[in-house]
């Protein structure tokens, strides 16, 4: 378990890039399945977007 807010958020960066990857790997960029990497990304994106402004205050 983390100790400070800024450890804890860096877990959680940790753990959307991992999902990146996981998404990638499952190969999901092919069969139409484009746009639902995309949407995965973006979340994923828009969480470590949230993770920084709260490890910045």
């Amino acid at each position: 378990m983390s100790n400070t807010p800024l450890e804890e958020a860096m877990d959680r960066a940790e753990r959307a890039l991992l999902r990146i990857e996981r998404a990638v790997e499952r190969g999901t960029m092919g069969d139409g399945k484009d746009q639902a990497l995309r949407a995965q990304v973006a979340d994923a994106l828009a969480e470590l977007d949230i993770i920084i402004r709260e490890a910045g205050h």
